[in-house]
């Protein structure tokens, strides 16, 4: 098995066989800490944003940004260069998350390493309740570069799930 970082999918993809399954880190710690099987199907709300639509990026660390931060600056053209929409996004970071989120079509959070599970799982509860889809950061961008039956190949359930409800 292949794990990587996710910033790295499309190339590790490619250099990957087939036959030699491939996850990400962020994919890891989704199911470890959440609910992987919601995450998965929140990442095909990508497809129905609009222009203007609003994307709360969300990371469970307070890390100095670096410059090309996946966050603030890959997430963010992966998604525009994807749907081809205007975009507005708004980020959080360590303890800090929103408490209403019905103003956003998307949240995309990081794979929760430094969160505990508890507090995961609150996120994308509240995510749940208020209607507004949620997925991680590994689930979209593997969507993004077409791989993400590949990159859950781990995780036969959450394959078989994609396979009824895709």
């Amino acid at each position: 098995m292949v794990i990587t970082d996710s910033q790295a999918f499309a190339k590790v993809s490619k250099d990957t066989p087939l036959d030699i399954p491939l996850t990400s880190f962020s994919i890891l710690m989704a199911n470890y800490k959440s609910d992987l099987k919601t995450l998965v199907k929140g990442v095909t709300a990508i497809d129905g944003l609009k222009d203007g639509d609003k994307v709360l990026i969300s990371e469970g660390c307070t890390h100095h940004r670096q410059c090309n931060d996946i966050g603030t600056v890959k997430l963010p053209r992966l998604l525009r260069k994807y749907t081809g929409k205007s975009l507005e996004f708004s980020w959080t970071s360590g303890t800090e998350f929103e408490e209403n989120l019905t103003k956003y079509q998307l949240v995309v959070h990081c794979g929760g390493c430094m969160l505990n599970e508890r507090e995961m799982k609150y996120r994308l509860k509240c995510s749940v309740d208020m209607n507004v889809p949620m997925t991680n950061y590994g689930t979209a961008i593997a969507y993004m570069n077409g791989i993400l039956k590949r990159s859950l190949a781990p995780f036969p359930d959450i394959q078989k799930f994609i396979m009824h409800n895709a």
